[in-house]
Protein backbone atom coordinates (compact mmCIF):
# COMPACT_ATOMS: atom_id res chain seq x y z
CA UNK A 1 0.00 0.00 0.00
CA UNK A 2 1.37 3.79 -0.86
CA UNK A 3 1.24 6.21 1.53
CA UNK A 4 0.51 9.65 -0.23
CA UNK A 5 2.21 12.28 1.04
CA UNK A 6 0.45 15.53 0.89
CA UNK A 7 2.74 19.10 0.70
CA UNK A 8 1.58 22.25 1.09
CA UNK A 9 0.48 24.41 -1.07
CA UNK A 10 2.09 27.95 -1.91
CA UNK A 11 -0.11 29.74 0.11
CA UNK A 12 0.06 27.84 2.73
CA UNK A 13 3.30 27.83 3.17
CA UNK A 14 3.38 31.37 2.71
CA UNK A 15 0.57 31.46 5.51
CA UNK A 16 2.97 28.51 7.86
CA UNK A 17 5.56 31.16 7.85
CA UNK A 18 3.89 33.84 8.82
CA UNK A 19 2.79 32.32 11.76
CA UNK A 20 6.52 31.22 12.27
CA UNK A 21 7.64 35.17 11.96
CA UNK A 22 4.36 35.95 14.21
CA UNK A 23 5.13 33.41 17.01
CA UNK A 24 8.52 34.78 17.24
CA UNK A 25 7.34 37.98 17.56
CA UNK A 26 5.43 37.59 20.48
CA UNK A 27 8.13 35.64 22.32
CA UNK A 28 10.10 38.35 22.32
CA UNK A 29 9.83 42.05 23.61
CA UNK A 30 10.12 45.37 21.50
CA UNK A 31 13.29 46.13 23.86
CA UNK A 32 15.27 42.76 23.34
CA UNK A 33 14.38 41.99 27.43
CA UNK A 34 13.54 38.76 28.71
CA UNK A 35 11.13 37.38 31.32
CA UNK A 36 10.52 34.61 33.57
CA UNK A 37 7.06 32.66 33.62
CA UNK A 38 6.05 30.77 36.78
CA UNK A 39 2.37 29.90 37.13
CA UNK A 40 0.50 31.20 39.69
CA UNK A 41 -1.21 28.01 39.83
CA UNK A 42 2.46 25.79 40.32
CA UNK A 43 2.04 24.26 44.10
CA UNK A 44 5.65 23.41 43.73
CA UNK A 45 6.42 27.37 44.77
CA UNK A 46 5.16 28.51 48.31
CA UNK A 47 1.59 30.86 48.32
CA UNK A 48 4.10 34.33 48.50
CA UNK A 49 6.15 33.15 45.38
CA UNK A 50 2.83 32.31 43.38
CA UNK A 51 1.28 35.57 44.60
CA UNK A 52 3.78 37.89 43.57
CA UNK A 53 4.16 35.46 39.79
CA UNK A 54 0.65 36.32 39.44
CA UNK A 55 1.34 39.68 39.07
CA UNK A 56 4.74 39.54 37.06
CA UNK A 57 2.73 37.01 34.53
CA UNK A 58 0.12 40.65 34.44
CA UNK A 59 2.71 42.99 33.67
CA UNK A 60 6.38 41.17 32.84
CA UNK A 61 8.25 43.96 32.06
CA UNK A 62 8.16 45.16 35.69
CA UNK A 63 11.65 45.42 37.14
CA UNK A 64 10.13 45.92 40.65
CA UNK A 65 8.18 43.03 40.48
CA UNK A 66 11.28 40.50 40.06
CA UNK A 67 13.35 42.12 42.59
CA UNK A 68 10.28 41.17 45.08
CA UNK A 69 10.30 37.71 43.99
CA UNK A 70 14.07 37.38 44.14
CA UNK A 71 13.81 39.00 47.76
CA UNK A 72 11.08 35.84 48.34
CA UNK A 73 13.58 33.57 47.13
CA UNK A 74 15.96 35.03 48.87
CA UNK A 75 14.70 34.05 52.06
CA UNK A 76 12.62 30.47 50.97
CA UNK A 77 16.94 29.78 50.50
CA UNK A 78 16.16 29.37 46.94
CA UNK A 79 18.94 30.99 46.28
CA UNK A 80 19.76 30.15 42.22
CA UNK A 81 15.84 31.59 41.70
CA UNK A 82 16.76 34.54 43.27
CA UNK A 83 20.03 35.41 41.29
CA UNK A 84 17.60 34.61 37.88
CA UNK A 85 14.87 37.42 39.37
CA UNK A 86 17.38 39.90 40.44
CA UNK A 87 19.28 39.53 37.24
CA UNK A 88 15.88 40.22 35.33
CA UNK A 89 15.43 43.18 37.61
CA UNK A 90 18.92 44.69 36.46
CA UNK A 91 18.24 44.07 32.32
CA UNK A 92 14.98 45.79 32.97
CA UNK A 93 16.31 48.51 35.01
CA UNK A 94 20.35 48.91 35.25
CA UNK A 95 20.15 51.64 36.71
CA UNK A 96 18.55 50.30 39.82
CA UNK A 97 21.84 49.61 42.06
CA UNK A 98 19.80 48.09 44.80
CA UNK A 99 19.25 45.34 42.67
CA UNK A 100 23.26 44.95 42.18
CA UNK A 101 23.68 44.59 45.71
CA UNK A 102 21.24 41.97 46.40
CA UNK A 103 21.96 39.98 43.56
CA UNK A 104 25.74 40.05 44.85
CA UNK A 105 24.69 39.49 48.84
CA UNK A 106 23.25 36.37 47.22
CA UNK A 107 26.15 35.19 45.47
CA UNK A 108 27.82 35.68 48.49
CA UNK A 109 24.88 33.71 50.41
CA UNK A 110 25.17 30.32 47.82
CA UNK A 111 28.98 30.88 48.79
CA UNK A 112 29.62 30.07 45.36
CA UNK A 113 33.13 29.58 43.70
CA UNK A 114 32.18 32.46 41.13
CA UNK A 115 33.42 35.45 43.27
CA UNK A 116 33.39 37.50 40.06
CA UNK A 117 30.23 37.82 40.27
CA UNK A 118 30.14 39.18 43.52
CA UNK A 119 32.87 41.74 42.74
CA UNK A 120 30.84 42.79 39.47
CA UNK A 121 27.72 43.33 41.52
CA UNK A 122 29.17 45.60 43.99
CA UNK A 123 31.29 47.58 42.03
CA UNK A 124 28.54 48.27 39.65
CA UNK A 125 26.14 49.26 42.94
CA UNK A 126 28.71 51.73 43.71
CA UNK A 127 28.99 53.23 40.56
CA UNK A 128 25.46 53.60 40.44
CA UNK A 129 25.63 54.98 44.28
CA UNK A 130 28.87 56.35 45.76
CA UNK A 131 27.88 56.61 48.84
CA UNK A 132 26.17 53.01 49.42
CA UNK A 133 27.81 52.20 52.71
CA UNK A 134 26.49 48.69 52.89
CA UNK A 135 27.92 47.84 49.28
CA UNK A 136 31.03 48.92 50.45
CA UNK A 137 31.01 46.86 53.15
CA UNK A 138 30.10 43.63 51.58
CA UNK A 139 33.02 44.37 48.73
CA UNK A 140 35.42 44.97 51.87
CA UNK A 141 34.59 41.40 53.14
CA UNK A 142 34.78 40.44 49.93
CA UNK A 143 38.45 41.47 49.83
CA UNK A 144 39.30 40.62 53.01
CA UNK A 145 37.60 36.43 51.93
CA UNK A 146 40.33 36.99 48.96
CA UNK A 147 43.54 38.14 51.81
CA UNK A 148 43.34 41.35 49.09
CA UNK A 149 44.36 43.16 52.37
CA UNK A 150 45.07 46.73 51.08
CA UNK A 151 41.41 46.93 49.13
CA UNK A 152 39.88 45.89 51.84
CA UNK A 153 40.89 48.44 54.48
CA UNK A 154 40.85 51.69 52.27
CA UNK A 155 37.08 50.59 52.48
CA UNK A 156 36.89 50.33 55.38
CA UNK A 157 38.97 53.40 56.32
CA UNK A 158 35.78 55.35 54.65
CA UNK A 159 33.26 52.70 56.61
CA UNK A 160 34.33 53.52 60.20
CA UNK A 161 33.49 57.51 59.24
CA UNK A 162 29.80 56.24 59.14
CA UNK A 163 28.21 56.05 62.43
CA UNK A 164 26.25 52.93 61.43
CA UNK A 165 28.88 51.34 59.79
CA UNK A 166 32.06 51.96 61.81
CA UNK A 167 31.59 49.50 64.95
CA UNK A 168 31.90 46.59 62.60
CA UNK A 169 34.47 48.61 60.42
CA UNK A 170 36.98 48.86 63.19
CA UNK A 171 36.89 45.40 63.91
CA UNK A 172 36.79 43.69 59.97
CA UNK A 173 40.39 46.38 59.34
CA UNK A 174 41.76 45.27 62.63
CA UNK A 175 41.17 41.49 61.45
CA UNK A 176 43.04 43.02 57.95
CA UNK A 177 45.99 43.89 60.08
CA UNK A 178 46.11 40.43 61.91
CA UNK A 179 45.70 38.72 59.48
CA UNK A 180 48.82 40.59 57.96
CA UNK A 181 51.25 39.94 61.25
CA UNK A 182 50.74 43.42 62.11
CA UNK A 183 48.95 43.19 65.50
CA UNK A 184 50.31 46.70 66.41
CA UNK A 185 47.84 48.09 64.05
CA UNK A 186 45.84 45.59 64.68
CA UNK A 187 45.26 46.49 68.46
CA UNK A 188 45.67 50.51 68.11
CA UNK A 189 42.53 50.34 66.11
CA UNK A 190 40.63 48.24 68.70
CA UNK A 191 41.56 50.29 71.25
CA UNK A 192 40.23 53.29 69.14
CA UNK A 193 37.11 51.33 68.16
CA UNK A 194 36.29 50.69 72.40
CA UNK A 195 37.13 54.45 72.95
CA UNK A 196 34.50 55.57 70.50
CA UNK A 197 32.32 52.51 71.99
CA UNK A 198 33.02 50.98 74.62
CA UNK A 199 30.36 48.37 73.86
CA UNK A 200 31.49 47.15 70.59
CA UNK A 201 31.48 43.70 71.91
CA UNK A 202 33.21 42.50 68.79
CA UNK A 203 35.52 44.51 69.59
CA UNK A 204 36.20 43.18 73.52
CA UNK A 205 36.33 40.10 71.80
CA UNK A 206 39.33 40.77 69.62
CA UNK A 207 40.34 42.97 72.22
CA UNK A 208 40.84 39.21 74.38
CA UNK A 209 41.93 37.22 71.27
CA UNK A 210 44.75 39.78 70.77
CA UNK A 211 45.51 39.80 74.47
CA UNK A 212 45.94 35.98 74.63
CA UNK A 213 48.19 35.88 71.70
CA UNK A 214 50.81 37.55 74.06
CA UNK A 215 49.56 35.86 76.94
CA UNK A 216 48.77 39.18 78.98
CA UNK A 217 47.70 39.18 82.25
CA UNK A 218 44.43 41.47 81.28
CA UNK A 219 43.23 38.72 79.36
CA UNK A 220 41.08 37.08 81.88
CA UNK A 221 39.48 40.89 82.63
CA UNK A 222 38.33 41.27 79.29
CA UNK A 223 37.22 38.16 78.84
CA UNK A 224 34.90 38.17 81.76
CA UNK A 225 33.58 41.40 80.30
CA UNK A 226 32.95 40.12 76.51
CA UNK A 227 30.64 36.91 79.10
CA UNK A 228 28.94 40.09 81.00
CA UNK A 229 28.07 41.70 78.26
CA UNK A 230 26.35 38.86 76.34
CA UNK A 231 26.12 35.64 78.09
CA UNK A 232 24.94 34.32 74.69
CA UNK A 233 27.48 34.43 72.85
CA UNK A 234 28.92 31.08 72.33
CA UNK A 235 32.71 32.45 71.06
CA UNK A 236 32.59 34.33 74.30
CA UNK A 237 31.68 31.51 76.23
CA UNK A 238 33.78 29.10 74.49
CA UNK A 239 36.98 31.31 74.85
CA UNK A 240 36.65 31.78 78.35
CA UNK A 241 36.38 28.02 78.76
CA UNK A 242 39.49 28.26 76.82
CA UNK A 243 41.48 30.51 79.03
CA UNK A 244 40.27 28.63 82.15
CA UNK A 245 41.32 25.14 80.56
CA UNK A 246 44.98 26.58 79.86
CA UNK A 247 44.66 28.04 83.73
CA UNK A 248 44.47 24.43 84.42
CA UNK A 249 40.37 25.32 85.93
CA UNK A 250 39.01 22.26 84.01
CA UNK A 251 36.09 21.81 85.88
CA UNK A 252 35.28 25.56 85.41
CA UNK A 253 36.19 25.00 82.02
CA UNK A 254 34.10 22.27 81.18
CA UNK A 255 30.96 24.81 82.59
CA UNK A 256 31.94 27.05 79.84
CA UNK A 257 32.14 24.83 77.24
CA UNK A 258 28.72 22.94 78.45
CA UNK A 259 27.03 27.15 78.32
CA UNK A 260 28.96 27.19 74.76
CA UNK A 261 26.88 24.05 73.09
CA UNK A 262 23.50 24.91 74.86
CA UNK A 263 24.17 28.38 73.03
CA UNK A 264 25.45 26.47 69.69
CA UNK A 265 24.64 22.78 69.58
CA UNK A 266 27.10 22.52 66.37
CA UNK A 267 30.15 24.17 68.08
CA UNK A 268 32.81 21.72 67.30
CA UNK A 269 35.40 23.13 69.09
CA UNK A 270 33.37 22.74 72.06
CA UNK A 271 32.61 19.15 72.28
CA UNK A 272 36.42 18.49 71.12
CA UNK A 273 37.74 20.42 74.57
CA UNK A 274 35.32 18.48 76.71
CA UNK A 275 36.71 15.09 75.00
CA UNK A 276 40.45 16.40 75.84
CA UNK A 277 39.24 17.23 79.16
CA UNK A 278 37.82 13.70 79.92
CA UNK A 279 40.84 12.15 78.39
CA UNK A 280 42.98 14.26 81.06
CA UNK A 281 41.32 12.66 83.81
CA UNK A 282 41.48 9.16 82.28
CA UNK A 283 37.59 9.13 81.52
CA UNK A 284 38.20 7.37 78.63
CA UNK A 285 34.80 5.92 77.50
CA UNK A 286 33.56 9.84 78.16
CA UNK A 287 36.09 10.71 76.19
CA UNK A 288 35.30 8.60 73.08
CA UNK A 289 31.41 9.43 73.64
CA UNK A 290 32.34 13.32 73.21
CA UNK A 291 35.05 12.43 69.98
CA UNK A 292 32.33 10.51 68.39
CA UNK A 293 29.85 13.63 68.57
CA UNK A 294 32.77 16.28 67.20
CA UNK A 295 33.24 13.34 64.30
CA UNK A 296 28.87 14.01 63.95
CA UNK A 297 29.71 17.22 63.75
CA UNK A 298 33.07 16.80 61.44
CA UNK A 299 33.74 13.40 60.48
CA UNK A 300 36.99 14.69 58.60
CA UNK A 301 38.64 16.51 62.75
CA UNK A 302 41.50 14.72 62.00
CA UNK A 303 42.53 15.55 66.07
CA UNK A 304 39.18 13.83 67.53
CA UNK A 305 39.64 10.66 65.35
CA UNK A 306 43.21 10.67 66.93
CA UNK A 307 42.03 11.74 70.36
CA UNK A 308 39.32 9.12 70.23
CA UNK A 309 42.53 6.11 68.76
CA UNK A 310 44.23 7.47 72.11
CA UNK A 311 41.34 6.76 74.33
CA UNK A 312 40.67 2.90 72.69
CA UNK A 313 44.61 2.77 73.09
CA UNK A 314 44.46 3.31 76.78
CA UNK A 315 41.53 1.43 76.95
CA UNK A 316 43.47 -1.52 75.79
CA UNK A 317 41.60 -1.60 72.50
CA UNK A 318 44.70 -2.10 69.96
CA UNK A 319 42.34 -2.65 67.02
CA UNK A 320 40.08 0.03 67.31
CA UNK A 321 42.81 2.88 68.38
CA UNK A 322 44.75 1.73 64.95
CA UNK A 323 41.60 2.24 62.73
CA UNK A 324 40.93 5.75 64.35
CA UNK A 325 44.59 6.57 64.17
CA UNK A 326 44.96 5.64 60.22
CA UNK A 327 42.01 7.21 60.17
CA UNK A 328 43.24 10.24 61.38
CA UNK A 329 46.57 9.82 59.07
CA UNK A 330 44.67 9.80 55.77
CA UNK A 331 43.29 13.34 56.75
CA UNK A 332 46.30 15.15 57.98
CA UNK A 333 49.80 12.82 57.46
CA UNK A 334 51.20 15.35 59.95
CA UNK A 335 48.68 14.23 62.82
CA UNK A 336 51.15 13.67 66.04
CA UNK A 337 48.97 12.08 68.39
CA UNK A 338 48.26 9.68 65.53
CA UNK A 339 51.52 9.32 64.18
CA UNK A 340 53.12 8.85 67.96
CA UNK A 341 50.08 6.28 68.59
CA UNK A 342 50.76 4.27 65.42
CA UNK A 343 54.14 3.63 66.66
CA UNK A 344 53.46 2.51 70.10
CA UNK A 345 51.14 0.24 69.28
CA UNK A 346 52.84 -1.39 65.93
Amino acid sequence: MKVRVRFPSRAQMKKIAFSIVLTIALSCNSTGVSSRYISETDTSYSEDIRAVSAKINANPKDAELYYKRGNTFYYEKRHSDAIADFELAIELNPKQPLYHFRCAETWVAMDSTNSEKTKYHLTQALSLKPDYHAASALLAKYYLARQQYTEAINLYKTLIEQPEFADPAFVMMSIAYKEQKDTTKAEGIIDRALTINPENFDAVMQKVLILNDRNDAQTMAWANKAVRMNEFSDEALYTMGLLLQKELKYADARSFYERAIKVNPNHVYAHYNLAVIQSLFDNHQDCIEWCDKVLDLNPNFDKALALKGYSYEKLGNKKAALQEYKAALSINPNATLAKEGLKSIQ
